[in-house]
């Protein structure tokens, strides 16, 4: 076995036990697997970097009401790397990053939507090629969202998410207005860590139009990202649907 796929299968304690406590807070034992709400959740963005990402929110009686939550994500990605060889010659390489992460939360009805905060824990892995991986590296999370619905055909979706196993902030917001089958207009996101890595993205979205039971979300627009000259197009898709 290689290095690499060791640590990209390798889940450090502190996010096992992450998992395991939420597992309890939830319900525990018979109780947890007996009476639990789940949605299952996945999405890809595809643009000179490329990140595709699976999941659920699980919740004790019903995700439809206040109360205890939670969100297990697994994510893949790849993106592309420039340094200067010892010729003096910039070479571009391959880089792909493994991440897993377990919050731990609460969400809130309004007359207006939902609000929820988690937290708990993440770890990222990452291989380069011909170069020394950077190994596993596991901290604390903090997920924020919110779906609003500010007038009857309008909707404001928001997300922030912030860890400390790179040191990143990604965020999301979007503006929609309903069109009959989906919410419709424009998306903002940003993304920044501390090896001063950045992306910044803006588009148009689709948003909660459905298949029978399968609900989806689909993107497209410009993308800028640190150490590219200009910007790049972007798509995504995201999907969710109740177990």
């Amino acid at each position: 076995m290689s290095a690499r796929s060791s640590r990209g299968r390798d889940l450090p304690a502190s996010l096992i036990c992450g998992i395991a406590t939420i597992a309890l807070c939830l319900g525990g034992g018979d109780a947890f697997a007996a009476d639990l709400d789940v949605l299952v959740f996945g999405s890809l963005d595809a643009a000179a970097s490329t990140f595709a990402s699976a999941g659920a929110k699980v919740a004790p009686g019903s995700l439809a009401r206040a109360g205890p939550a939670a969100i297990l994500t697994v994510g893949e990605g790849t993106t592309v790397e420039r340094f200067a060889c010892g010729c003096g010659v910039l070479r571009t390489v391959p880089v792909r990053s493994l991440a897993a992460s377990a919050v731990f939360g609460h969400q809130w009805f309004l007359p207006a939507g939902v609000l929820a905060a988690f937290a708990g824990f993440e770890t990222t892995a990452e291989a380069r090629p011909f170069r020394q991986a950077s190994g596993v590296r596991s901290g604390g999370r903090l997920h924020a969202e919110a779906w609003l619905q500010p007038t009857e055909p309008t909707l404001v979706q928001a997300t922030v998410i912030a860890g400390t196993a790179r040191g990143s902030v990604w965020a999301r917001l979007a503006w929609g207005y309903r069109i009959g089958w989906g919410y419709l207009g424009p998306e903002g996101s940003g993304y920044a860590d501390a090896s001063g890595h950045w992306k910044g993205a803006f588009g148009l979205h689709l948003t909660d139009f459905a298949l029978s039971a399968l609900h989806l979300r689909v993107s497209a627009g410009l993308q800028w990202e640190a150490g590219r000259p200009g910007p790049s197009p972007y798509v995504a898709l995201a999907t969710w649907a109740p177990l």
